[in-house]
């Protein structure tokens, strides 16, 4: 007789934490931090998609809201390289500022710590957009207009996945 031996649900949920920091790229000088957490659900031993959200320190703080994917590109070892990319909308809870599109595309390392619990290091990059309003006013005279500004950053990231 055999013995089928099927995941449980928990067994294919994943949990990642992440802190990312950046170096601004071309005409962008904000150095951006982020602390991101998302949950995945593993479809493939070496793949897994899943939902995340945290917060993003700009010019002003953002609360990114994204899609993620991770694909190890080898089978899990102790060290296994793997690539990663979150996809997604940064909302703004200041007034006067809108979020905008996110998108931040990575590769890395992750050292296996237990059964279920690794660390890892990455590299990306990072676009994080949004628009502010943007006053000038005297005595004379008031001017307002939107200003549209698109963040580029170099990123390092070091997370915990349990």
């Amino acid at each position: 007789m055999a013995q089928l031996h099927a995941q449980t649900l928990r067994e294919k949920i994943n949990f990642r934490t992440n802190l990312t920091v950046g170096m601004p790229l071309a005409d962008s000088d904000v150095k951006p931090l982020s602390l991101l957490a998302s949950a995945e659900y593993q479809l493939h031993p070496q793949f897994s998609a899943g939902l995340g959200s945290g917060v993003s320190k700009y010019d002003h703080l953002m609360l990114p809201v994204f899609a993620t994917l991770h694909w190890q590109i080898t089978k899990p070892h102790r060290f296994t390289p793997f690539l990663g990319c979150n996809i997604g909308h940064a909302f703004a809870p200041k007034k006067h500022v809108s979020g905008g599109f996110y998108l931040s595309p990575s590769v890395g390392v992750s050292y296996k710590l237990k059964e279920r619990q690794s660390l890892s290091l990455s590299i990306g990059y990072e676009l994080q957009e949004y628009s502010r309003l943007v006053t000038y006013e005297s005595t004379t005279y008031l001017a307002q207009y939107v200003e549209d500004i698109s963040n580029h950053a170099l990123t390092a990231s070091i997370g915990f996945t349990f």
